[in-house]
């Protein structure tokens, strides 16, 4: 029974082999379209960026009234004793349990007309708030796009080198096969019988070291696409590289595309508004008031039985603060350097970004070379193997030639998978860096 230990774990590979094709497929498009719907990042910047659309508001800038009303009545319930000095001299009233009661109802209107253009400035600086809430969801976007990409891609690229395993033991479950039956017939050594089972199970181990790596890279994409970490499917798209993004080019959209530096950039103008708004704390503020007033008391006792008032009350008032310690000089001082801090930090972060170009430009360049290298070796450790296991079978090559050989074909392939992916997800980051990755997927663009 244990001669045929080798192909009978061999053939319960197949069968998950075949397990896995027969899973659910997965497009790039689709895995996009379920990231940019169920993305964590996305759905939190986006409840963010619906708080600055409500914030933008002319009344949080201050540009209408305050109205209040108020309203409330009071009883009251007492002993009177009154000396009531009247025409025919005095008189006393003395009543116990005299009630009384009083109503009183208020609205109140108050504008501020005049705060030292305060009310402007603020209105801007919310319109900076909304557009940098823009940016935060259009950087998650971006952001979780191009992780989406590089999640799929890897999985498309575990699951070739899972493939490439799976056919480096068969070849070896073949091999095993051979030279046991050249033994048993007495063409072939022990040996050569013992060294096939030790590099069968040695491609056995690789095989299931890389159906958990290949589950972990699924897992990592699934995550990404806000969905459970458990389910399974086969990335059905191979990737094709774009080997024509010029430096110069993405360069210019940093410049002018990148959110982070349109963030920065954003900054700047908030600080600005802020310096604007403690400048105008300088400038006297003028408010108007307007109130309508009703009132009613009844009482049992005393000569004011009864009374009732309404009417308006209107008015301007003024203030101005002419002293308060040089706080306002402080705060003034302190907005000004933190707007200049702003264009230090936008200054650093094109700096960042424009070294991130450099080093993913030349990590693209130098990885598309060396795919169309490793695709020739490719080519040449296939021959090679085709070759050996030929001399294989016919006794004129050994185990250790053919060991070699398909040894020389995986690592090839390996080799191949890690150029394209390198170079892949160097164009994926170039794109990301240029503002224009949502442009790349068919449509995929900022909207609510």
């Amino acid at each position: 029974m244990m001669h045929h230990k080798p192909i009978t774990i061999f053939l319960l590979l197949v069968f998950f082999s075949s397990q896995v094709l027969s899973q659910e497929e997965l497009t790039l498009e689709e895995a996009i379209a379920t990231g940019l719907d169920k993305n964590y990042s996305i759905r939190i910047a986006d409840k963010n960026y619906e708080i600055d659309q409500n914030n933008n508001t002319i009344g949080n800038a201050g540009f209408l009234p305050v109205i209040d009303l108020s309203a409330g009545k009071v009883y009251q319930s007492q002993d009177v004793d009154l000396e009531i000095q009247g025409a025919e001299g005095t008189f006393n009233v003395s009543r116990d349990g005299a009630k009384s009661d009083r109503f009183n109802a208020d609205a109140q209107l108050s504008w501020t007309i005049f705060d030292g253009l305060g009310m402007f400035i603020t209105k801007d600086k919310l319109e900076e708030f909304e557009i940098a809430g823009e940016l935060s969801f259009r950087i998650a976007l971006e952001n979780t796009v191009a992780a989406v990409q590089s999640a799929y891609y890897r999985v498309v690229v575990e699951q070739a080198r899972y493939g490439v395993l799976e056919q480096t033991l068969e070849l070896s479950a073949q091999r095993t096969e051979f030279s046991q039956s050249r033994y048993e017939i007495g063409k072939g050594s022990k040996i050569d019988y013992l060294s096939a089972q030790v590099d069968y199970n040695s491609d056995q181990t690789d095989l299931i070291v890389q159906r958990e790596v290949l589950q972990m890279a699924r897992v990592d994409l699934n995550v990404l696409m806000g969905q459970d970490p458990e389910l399974n499917y086969v990335a059905i798209d191979t990737f094709t590289i774009n080997d024509q993004l010029l430096y110069e080019d993405v360069k210019e959209k940093i410049v002018s595309l990148n959110p982070q530096l349109l963030f920065a950039i954003n900054e700047q103008n908030i600080a600005y508004s802020e310096y604007k708004e403690f400048v105008s704390l300088r400038y006297p503020t003028i408010d108007l008031d307007v109130a309508y007033g009703y009132g009613t008391s009844n009482n049992d006792a005393g000569q004011l039985r009864s009374s009732q008032t309404q009417g308006w009350t209107y008015g301007l008032s003024a203030s101005w603060n002419i002293f308060d310690g040089f706080n306002k000089n402080r705060q003034i001082q302190n907005a000004r350097i933190r707007r200049e801090t702003t264009m230090l930090q936008k200054e650093e972060i094109e700096l960042q970004l424009l070294g991130d170009l450099r080093k993913r430009y030349s990590n693209y360049v130098n990885s598309i070379e060396l795919v169309g290298l490793e695709k020739e070796n490719v080519e040449v450790a296939i021959e090679n193997e085709e070759i050996a296991i030929d001399r294989y079978k016919l006794g004129v090559g050994t185990f250790l030639e053919l060991r070699e050989a398909q040894q020389n074909n995986v690592d090839a392939q390996t080799r191949l998978l890690n150029a394209q992916l390198v170079a892949k997800l160097a164009e994926i980051e170039l794109l990301r860096l240029s503002g224009n990755i949502l442009g790349e997927q068919g449509g995929y663009q900022i909207g609510r």
